[in-house]
């Protein structure tokens, strides 16, 4: 009797664990971050760090971007005019009706240029590479934890984490009529245009698992994703 009572108490307790809230913040708004060329990963290293990061490196960094790249005058030339952000930002919520949760989405990138051999290239530039002609497409990975889960479909009120889910957007990229600086890439819209799920009052926890920015490949077609390749990361830049 002793022993069934002490594993009856364990399961109870076992239940109102697994039932138990999700911790969150207080808040997390805006997400922000700078983008960065991306660099194939160094794998048959050929030389060495300096010290104290005395790593194994490669040299010739390449870039894994087929199509696309921006101005540097000691790389391809050009002056080194890119900037870059990607920005998630929270508003709206107020208690009670209707429901006007949101998440807005922005990216901004600043003189995108076509890679040598590319055939993305459009107006020339006084130096360096031309005008990136074609679309990029952000891509990004959520793991979301929330109050809108059930065993049947259709949701409910149980705290549970979903499965890892891309989401991606594709962007035009405009010439500019500078010929100092290449083509410019934005967009503003809101997580709902993309895949409508955002809601209030659910503590909705997004994780960001992965970014990056993908070239439209060969066609220029960011939807068309085969050929696509990594252009920009998150990152920083220590001159």
């Amino acid at each position: 009797m002793r022993w069934s009572l002490v594993a009856c108490l364990a399961a109870l307790c076992c239940v109102a664990s697994a039932q138990a809230s999700h911790p969150r913040p207080k808040g997390a708004t805006p997400f922000r971050t700078s983008l960065v060329p991306a660099y194939s990963q160094c794998t048959a290293p050929d030389e060495t760090h300096g010290p104290p990061l005395a790593f194994p490196s490669c040299s010739a960094p390449a870039q894994t971007s087929a199509q696309a790249t921006v101005g540097t005058p000691d790389a391809y030339g050009g002056s080194p005019n890119f900037s870059g952000y990607f920005r998630l930002a929270q508003f709206g919520g107020v208690p009670g009706p209707p429901d006007d949760q949101e998440v807005s989405v922005e990216l901004s990138v600043t003189d995108v240029r076509c890679a040598p051999g590319s055939p993305r290239c459009a107006s020339p530039n006084a130096s360096g590479p031309a005008d990136y002609a074609g679309e990029v497409r952000i891509v990004w990975t959520i793991r979301q934890s929330d109050h809108f889960n059930a065993v049947a479909p259709g949701g409910g009120a149980d705290p549970a984490t979903v499965q890892d889910s891309p989401f991606e957007v594709t962007v035009l990229c405009n010439e500019t009529s500078s010929t100092s600086t290449g083509s410019a890439c934005s967009v503003a819209t809101l997580m709902n245009a993309i895949v409508p799920g955002v809601t209030k009052e659910k503590r909705d926890v997004h994780g960001i698992m992965d970014i990056r920015v993908d070239d439209g490949g060969a066609d220029g077609d960011g939807d068309t994703a085969a050929d696509n390749t990594v252009f920009l990361r998150p990152g920083v830049f220590i001159p």
